[in-house]
């Protein structure tokens, strides 16, 4: 079986190579203009604003161990603002109007503005879903609520690093002087 793959992926491998395709976050290859761009060092020139609550509290701690593992650089170039906002839906409702599963949205609004050109800032919305059990005891609810708040909120900040990724690099290539 594995005798059949290999040449199906040994194609697919050459192909992308030859199409100009690039990991996302792959060390730093010079563009059109021959300068490199790499994600971590872009990222590393981003201050993240508090966020209010202990949601958000988490969200920034999430965030910056995603865009800045191994420490932020003294000089920032750019300034990311984060709003969220959570709403809660009952899905599984019984004949007794008791509801037995909810399901916790997150929406985080983001804005990430230059310091040196303040009118081309990006803004957008991520949003992440995640369900619970209802129970009977109240402790069993809010610990299952907190942990679908756990990870919406993680799966959040992935959404966010991702959606930076490929403005950052796109723009940083723009902006990049022959």
């Amino acid at each position: 079986m594995w005798s059949s793959r290999a040449p199906l992926i040994c194609v697919l491998v050459l192909a992308l190579a030859g199409c100009g395709f690039r990991p996302l976050y792959a060390p730093p290859q010079e563009d059109a203009t021959g300068r490199g761009v790499y994600a971590f060092d872009i990222f590393k020139r981003v201050h993240i604003n508090n966020i209010p609550n202990r949601e958000g509290q988490y969200f920034r701690n999430q965030l910056v161990q995603l865009l800045q593992p191994s420490g932020r650089s003294p000089k920032h170039n750019y300034v990311l603002d984060v709003t969220l906002n959570e709403t809660t839906q009952d899905l599984a409702v019984q004949k007794s109007a008791i509801a037995t599963r909810a399901n916790l949205t997150v929406v985080a609004a983001f804005s990430l503005i230059p310091l040196d050109d303040k009118d081309s800032a990006h803004s957008g919305t991520v949003q992440s879903s995640s369900s619970y059990n209802i129970f009977q005891s109240e402790f069993q609810t809010l610990m299952a609520e907190k942990g679908a708040r756990t990870r919406a909120l993680d799966d959040l900040a992935q959404q966010l690093r991702i959606r930076l990724a490929a403005l950052l690099t796109t723009s940083e290539s723009k902006t990049a002087k022959p």
